[in-house]
């Protein structure tokens, strides 16, 4: 980290129009009674965030670098809030509206790699107290006491000493907390440091050997702040003729440059003792670290908030479970366009193996133990090699294994048959909700036993309960009800004037005039509501504030009970409220996409050998209509006709259709159905009569084959076209 000079003056952007009516939005929320905020989530509009002309203006500010760990971050850089958009947690309680007012203030904004991003979170602690609800940013200013360090306002090179080996130490309780909350003594980095602050040392003791000076120390070079610390002490230790080496930044490397271009030979010799010193002094300070009396007043337990034992899952790994023989499927570390943490949609024919993806998830993240309390139903998960019958006789090994970002522990779960043994990881990797596709909720019951294995248990017995969180959500009060009550206005679409009461020992919605019950509304509506107050009363057990609740939910058949507008929005309601929870869901609506990106859908696909594999190169289903989206690679329908409608046809044309020896089907047309054919010709012009025959063709393969080769036939059915248009204008 170093010192960054800001531009008085804020970017166009965030003087647009567009923003000032996002401020307004703020700011009428901000101003609302404060009894009234606390059953309401502000609608900031978060992808203005993702602006490509101000991450630039940011980019171009920390010159391509992450303004805190200062490694090159071009292609997926992201803005920061220093002080966080909302919830921001104190040791004793979790502030929701801090800093929201602040949301397009410039000096609040940075530019980060994700890492550091996902690091801080909403983590800002501060010596004290805050600044006063909706102070200006000048008096927050004045006000607070932060334990971050703003490399745009203060002088890092106080508070952070680096030192040849890579590792960063505190020289304050500030800089100690900075290095806490932005990781910046995490292993790739100190790597990245230590290999940095050799090639500069190479670069003094060989000269020519690595690049000049002047380029190593340019402000766009990575991890220039770890080498003009390392310069500081290197100017200290080494005896020269000229004036001693003074500053910061700029004016330190432009020092040492000229001091070492003007070092006579014997002075430059000085040099490689000098490095050694630093090696050792480097090695000193990694078994003595400086230490600080830590007092309640230091804000320093902010530091130390509850967080996730995993990051979020990168890859996923099933070897012989069920139908699945191997299968790999990766998950981005990152939205590219939106806020919240990634999610997967799984699409596929039955018998794909999508709930079985659900039920190899849920064994892998919950345990050795909790796994072993599904015992009774592991032996049916063993792969059957034979897709004709059921043949488990080879007694394959099943085997999963989940990797997660910005961490190497991987949650496993393994099964042998033969011996009938469960092997894994000894505890859960996160917090796991999982929901098969019958999700049954039991009145009678109000609480599930103990253990993560409980909490997963529908996806594998299809009878298994859930218990009716009535009980539950009767004795909740304060805070935890308003955070309910939040929650619900989103997920069940109330508009503004809409209220959420305590009706006897039920809820209900009072809207123009009516009180409605949750009990009277809809199966559909139950069902959603009933498995958002679960999801909460899990979450509720490990995180005070739902919003930083991280966990993994799996559910199977996103779409039972739902009408075809709350499948529309039922992710994106869903992410909104648990914005830190990864979803990975099942579907066969197209409806249930809306809400996803375009890399978190996939198609399971079996190809012409039978295995099941996810379909490569997916067009984007961004701007598909449903009907669309049916005949696309997702869904795989050649019409959205009524089949009896085509069956019919057929019928009365005496089209006769059989399957030949070999297993293929092959078309008998009737003679008038022949004629029909011939004389048929669609398009109005020559251009679209091409492109209607080769879409035939391609239709007619696509029916015919299997799921690997169906991108091939796109793709060759496309260059048809171009080539039969290309001969035809050149004819």
């Amino acid at each position: 980290m170093r010192k960054v000079l800001r531009p008085v003056s804020p970017p166009e952007f965030l003087t647009s129009p567009r923003v000032h009516e996002e401020k307004a939005k703020i700011l009428a929320y901000l101003r609302r009674d404060q009894r009234d905020r606390l059953q309401r989530r502000d609608n900031l509009n978060e992808e203005l965030f993702f602006d490509t002309s101000l991450i630039n203006d940011l980019r171009r500010l920390f010159q391509n670098k992450c303004a805190f760990c200062e490694t090159r971050t071009v292609s997926y850089g992201r803005v920061l809030h220093m002080r966080p958009l909302r919830s921001v947690y104190d040791s004793t309680k979790v502030n929701s509206d801090y800093y929201l007012w602040l949301a397009f203030e410039w000096r609040n904004l940075f530019y980060t790699c994700e890492y550091c991003a996902k690091a801080k979170l909403d983590q800002f602690p501060v010596v004290g107290v805050r600044a006063p609800y909706l102070a200006s940013f000048e008096d927050v200013q004045k006000y607070e006491v932060p334990l971050l360090l703003d490399p745009t306002y203060d002088e890092p090179s106080k508070d952070l000493d680096f030192h040849s080996n890579g590792l960063v130490v505190g020289n304050s309780k500030k800089g100690l907390a900075t290095i806490e909350v932005f990781g910046l003594n995490r292993d790739e980095l100190v790597s990245a440091r230590r290999l940095r602050i050799q090639e500069f040392f190479d670069s003094l003791v060989f000269e020519g050997k690595e690049a000049p000076l002047s380029v190593m120390l340019d402000p766009d070079s990575e991890h220039l702040g770890a080498l003009l610390s390392v310069i500081k002490k290197i100017s200290k230790a080494w005896s020269f003729n000229g004036p001693p080496i003074r500053g910061n930044g700029s004016s330190l490397s432009r020092g040492f440059i000229d001091a070492w271009t003007r070092a006579s030979e014997q002075e430059r010799m000085q040099l490689p003792g000098v490095l050694d010193e630093l090696q050792r002094e480097a090695q000193r300070v990694l078994t003595s670290p400086p230490k600080f009396d830590i007092t309640e007043d230091d804000g320093l337990d902010d530091v130390y908030q509850p967080k996730m034992k995993e990051g979020e899952i990168s890859t996923i790994k099933i070897s012989n479970f069920k139908a699945l023989e191997n299968l790999t499927l990766t998950m981005a570390s990152s939205r590219r366009a939106s806020t919240g943490w990634p999610s997967l949609m799984i699409l596929g024919e039955n018998s794909t193996g999508k709930s079985s993806v659900l039920c190899a998830i849920a064994l892998a993240l919950i345990g050795r133990k909790e796994a072993a309390k599904l015992r009774k139903y592991i032996p049916d998960l063993v792969h059957s090699v034979d897709t004709s019958r059921h043949d488990q006789l080879e007694n394959r090994l099943v085997d999963v294994s989940i990797g997660f970002h910005y961490s190497e522990h991987v949650a496993s779960f393994s099964y042998a048959p033969e011996l009938r043994e469960i092997r894994g990881s000894d505890s859960p990797a996160t917090v796991v909700i999982g929901y098969g596709p019958r999700r049954f909720f039991d009145y009678k019951k109000q609480h599930l036993p103990d253990g993560a294995a409980a909490r997963v248990r529908t996806l594998f017995n299809p009878l298994a309960t859930i218990p009716y969180p009535g009980a539950w959500l009767a004795e909740q009060t304060g805070s935890t009800f308003n955070t309910i009550a939040a929650a619900l206005r989103i997920v069940l679409a109330l508009d503004e004037k809409d209220e959420l009461i305590r009706y006897g020992d039920d809820l209900a919605v009072r809207a123009n005039g009516r009180t409605t019950t949750i009990n009277s509304l809809s199966e559909g509506y139950r069902s959603v509501f009933v498995m958002t107050v679960d999801i909460i009363r899990e979450l509720l057990d490990h995180w005070d504030d739902i919003e930083q609740a991280q966990a993994v939910v799996l559910i199977d058949e996103l779409e039972t009970h739902l009408h075809p507008r709350w499948k529309m929005q039922v992710m994106t309601a869903l992410r909104r409220v648990f914005p830190r929870v990864q979803f990975i869901v099942t579907t066969h609506d197209p409806l249930c996409l809306r809400g996803m990106d375009d890399p978190e859908v996939i198609v399971l696909r079996r190809d012409s050998d039978s295995f099941i594999k996810p379909v490569e190169d997916l067009p984007s289903f961004k701007s598909m209509t449903a009907e669309q989206l049916f005949t696309s690679d997702y869904f795989g329908l050649n019409s959205t006709t009524d089949p009896s409608t085509s069956i019919e046809f057929a019928r009365l044309a005496g089209d006769v259709v059989r399957r030949s020896p070999e297993g293929n089907l092959e078309v008998a047309p009737a003679k008038e159905t022949e004629e029909l054919i011939n004389r048929l010709v669609l398009g109005d012009s020559v251009s679209e009569q091409v492109v209607q025959e080769a879409l035939m063709k391609y239709l007619e393969q696509r029916e015919a084959k299997k799921g690997d080769v169906l991108p091939e036939l796109r793709e060759e059915a496309v260059d048809a076209v171009i080539k039969a248009l290309t001969e035809e204008w050149e004819g």
